[in-house]
């Protein structure tokens, strides 16, 4: 036993490092305010929802089908998010070697790594659940004392089922993605999916507020037939009955004991593939022929095997261009419906005529939103690592090292603005001069938010981070670059929309030209004097 508290206490060590923010000012109250700040924002979201449904459901006297239903939405996003974590915490783990090379038994390695996910979910779910029973309390019609027990219960025990689904499917994709040369790519493309139906729902999400209160019931009815948790959760707060909650305690203590005994007869088959390279085919020594390649082409070929090897990183940085995607086969196929909703907006003085005869001023704010909401530059400094040293060894220019990352940038998010504004720009029937200079913005846009991402990135590096996920999602220059895109994007939005209609759209343009060519050149040369700088004094 003691043996197995060092081993989870060593993994789950290594892996919270997800949770910590460093600053240069390394004490612990630095570490705990910040995750504790937002925690407690996300914590009041989920509340004020929540007693917006308890406000408009407690005069039926239906307030556990909310109970229900936040529980079920728990589970399912619980699912979504364990899919995309099992990666990264179950499979393909960097402690593997020295684990197995331990006299541990495989199935204990094993449990530990499902014990170190369940407590990451514990967590997640525990943001959800805890602001569900504060709201509870201020909406039930009584309150008895096994409310609280059967609510720690159910905080405990709710990530059992969710953890073995979402082991399950990662497990699959991750089967199958090792079979092939790119074993990422599974993962990638699935995790691009779950994002596009999670928008897709934030897209229509007063309508499906709506349709829950028409039809609370049968909701209610529908979630406890698929839902063990959500069905059982209810009946007990309502009418508690220690036997339903004892043996919802050992059903979920034998789902998990048994997911590990299945799990681990094909756990480590999965693990050695992942690690294994993959030769497409044989290769005839005496015939290779070898092609030398500039500098920056080297570069950037290297910043792109290292972004698409690195799930977290697509679906982080590659989120605007998502959004791009999605808006501009929206606007193709039901542009009336956007024009219609875009001139519904009664805090805005924007009309449909308005829209009508600037459509190009349109393209222009999505454009500039979807464009600051793409951050491919704020991570790639953090995620060179322990090879800083090696990059800053080789015999390149700095400038040259710090411009092909800028590249790089272009490179993912250029091709597929450009040709989203090329068939925009017909779709609308723009004309020619504003065409032009649309996919001249197209690459001036982006280009500030590459020059910013890389900036920043350099003032806050993460070379010591444990693994790619600290870096894109918990580092400081990723939260700043995020915040900083989130600030222009609205500053544009806001300029657009209050001068549209007073100047020709062809001059709104132009003068948007202009100005993104002077932010670009100041950018550019602060890179050159400060960034070169800033990149000589890195080191791990």
């Amino acid at each position: 036993m003691k043996k197995l508290y060092s081993l989870i206490k060593a993994c789950m060590t290594s892996d919270m490092n997800l949770f910590k923010i460093k600053t240069k000012n390394n004490s612990k109250k630095n570490k705990i305010i910040l995750p504790l700040f937002i925690s407690l924002c996300f914590m009041f979201s989920i509340w004020t929802n929540a007693n917006l449904l308890f406000e408009k459901i407690a005069p039926l006297h239906l307030q556990y089908v909310v109970l229900s239903l936040v529980v079920f939405l728990t589970s399912i996003m619980t699912i979504v998010e364990g899919i995309y974590k099992s990666g990264s915490l179950i499979f393909n783990s960097k402690d593997d070697q020295l684990l197995l090379s331990l006299p541990i038994e495989r199935r204990t390695v094993l449990f530990v790594r499902i014990f170190k996910f369940y407590v990451f979910e514990f967590i997640f779910n525990s943001l959800f659940i805890i602001p569900l029973i504060i709201a509870y309390l201020r909406w039930a019609d009584s309150i008895e004392w096994s409310f609280f027990l059967t609510s720690l219960v159910m905080i405990i025990f709710l990530p059992i089922i969710p953890i073995v689904i979402s082991c399950l499917i990662g497990s699959i994709l991750s089967s199958v993605s090792s079979r092939f040369k790119y074993k990422n790519l599974v993962q990638t493309v699935t995790s691009i999916l779950f994002i596009l139906i999670i928008i897709y729902l934030s897209y229509n999400l007063d309508g499906l507020y709506n349709y829950i209160l028409e039809n609370a019931t049968s909701i209610n009815d529908l979630i406890t037939k698929i839902s063990y948790p959500a069905g059982i959760y209810p009946k007990l707060v309502i009418n508690f009955n220690v036997i339903d909650l004892l043996i919802f305690i050992v059903v979920h203590i034998i789902i998990f004991v048994i997911s590990i005994i299945i799990l681990s007869k094909f756990y480590f088959k999965i693990n050695s593939r992942l690690k294994s390279v993959t030769a497409s085919k044989k290769i005839n020594v005496s015939n290779l022929s070898f092609k030398s390649k500039s500098i920056y082409s080297s570069l950037i070929k290297k910043e792109l095997s290292n972004f698409f090897n690195t799930p977290v990183f697509i679906i982080n940085a590659g989120l605007g261009l998502v959004l791009f995607v999605i808006a501009t086969i929206i606007i193709t196929l039901k542009f009336d419906i956007i024009l219609s909703s875009l001139s519904d907006f009664k805090d805005v003085n924007i009309t449909k005529d308005l829209i009508e005869n600037n459509l190009s001023i349109l393209v222009f704010i999505l454009l500039s939103f979807t464009s600051y909401m793409t951050s491919i530059t704020n991570s790639v400094i953090s995620l060179e690592g322990k090879n800083i040293n090696i990059l800053k060894s080789l015999p390149i220019k700095i400038k040259t090292i710090l411009l092909s990352k800028i590249f790089f940038g272009l490179v993912i998010t250029s091709p597929v603005i450009l040709l989203g504004n090329i068939i925009l720009c017909v779709k609308l029937k723009i004309s020619i001069l504003e065409s032009i200079l649309l996919l001249i913005l197209s690459i001036l846009i982006p280009l500030v938010s590459h020059f910013i991402g890389l900036i920043v990135n350099l003032k806050y590096p993460k070379l010591d981070a444990e693994n790619s996920t600290e870096v894109v999602k918990q580092s400081t220059s990723s939260f700043i670059s995020v915040m900083i895109g989130m600030l222009l994007a609205l500053i544009s939005i806001v300029i657009i929309t209050n001068i549209v209609g007073l100047i020709s759209s062809k001059l709104i343009l132009l003068l948007g030209t202009v100005i993104y060519i002077i932010i670009d050149l100041l950018l550019y040369f602060y890179l050159i004097k400060v960034g070169v700088k800033d990149f000589n004094n890195l080191s791990i």
